[in-house]
């Protein structure tokens, strides 16, 4: 019985060992706004190639924060230049849960939007100093949110020029 038990723990540790594995790097930068309650959100950011078109997809997770059928992106750096995106709706899906308080059961739903931006080769450098601003044209809402530091340019900087490397290097 030794060794079944012994067999058991092994596994369960490759099972684990397997999981950290498989969770890798993260492969997009976000930050969570919470201005109000109401419209509170988690705004994600990554960048991706497709038939050599470089792409900021942005993904808005909230509880009534959508994207309208042409949204718009746009972008202050720390040096005082503004890039505008004209993008893609994406999808738009809602999560429900819900919890139990005190006997009484409470819904919770969450929106998760999601749209694509196109960015010129010729505007990766633009990220290179970082982002001091963004606005996303959302519904009902405009989401605006101003950086004290920079929070996703150097990343989205990095990743840009990364999708664009690896076509050429396959």
């Amino acid at each position: 019985m030794k060794t079944f038990n012994d067999m058991k723990r092994a596994l369960i540790f490759f099972a684990f060992v397997a999981f950290l594995a498989s969770c890798g790097p993260a492969k997009s930068v976000s930050y969570l706004y919470k201005p109000l309650a109401a419209e509170g959100c988690e705004v994600s950011y990554s960048a991706v190639q497709q038939d050599g078109q470089l792409y900021i997809v942005v993904t808005v997770k909230s509880d009534r924060l959508v994207f309208n059928d042409t949204p718009t992106l746009m972008l202050r750096n720390f040096e005082d230049k503004v890039l505008k995106l004209d993008g893609t709706n994406l999808q738009a899906r809602t999560e429900t849960s819900g919890m139990l308080i005190s006997n009484v059961y409470v819904p919770i739903s969450e929106l998760n939007a999601m749209a694509q931006f196109p960015v010129d080769i010729a505007d990766v450098n633009f990220f290179k100093s970082g982002i001091a601003k963004v606005r996303l044209t959302t519904v009902p809402i405009v989401h605006e949110r101003a950086f004290s530091r920079d929070l996703i340019g150097n990343y989205l900087y990095t990743e840009l020029l990364g999708a664009y490397s690896s076509e050429s290097t396959f």
